[in-house]
């Protein structure tokens, strides 16, 4: 007979690790980051520019659920989820590449995406967060 997974209630039932809160925390700084790059992005929509109205109203849309998304993703993190550890590291591969470029033109920029998404990245893989996320057994010394 197969060992059954541990019920997420059980999961959850055990104290987070400070890293879960810190990832929680910075999930949500640059999911709110994001939806406020969306408002800014909104108010510019009339002037001119490369794109027609049309692509820059599905880019607004984009936007909008991409930060969303990291704002979902940064709940269901916090409430033990392990699919959210693939998505947050995939974000923060992606904030990574798009921050590299930026070291020539806004380095203070740069480092503000940077800085997060390595934290981020550590984090996601110490032994305490991916034990609360389920994806190792817990050990009955620790």
């Amino acid at each position: 007979m197969k060992s059954q997974p541990m019920p997420q209630s059980s999961r959850s039932a055990t104290p987070r690790p400070m890293s879960v809160l810190f990832i929680s925390a910075l999930l949500v700084i640059e999911g709110l980051a994001v939806l406020a790059y969306a408002f800014t992005y909104a108010l510019q929509l009339g002037e001119a520019g490369p794109l027609g109205m049309g692509a820059r109203i599905f880019m607004l849309l984009l936007i909008i659920v991409g930060g969303v998304w990291q704002l979902l993703v940064a709940h269901h993190f916090f409430r033990a989820r392990a699919w959210t550890r693939a998505a947050a590291l995939m974000w923060q591969i992606f904030q990574i590449i798009l921050a590299i470029p930026y070291f020539q033109t806004d380095p203070a920029m740069a480092w503000l995406w940077l800085v997060p998404a390595a934290l981020i990245v550590v984090l996601l893989f110490d032994p305490r967060t991916t034990a609360f996320l389920g994806d190792r057994p817990r050990s009955e010394s620790s």
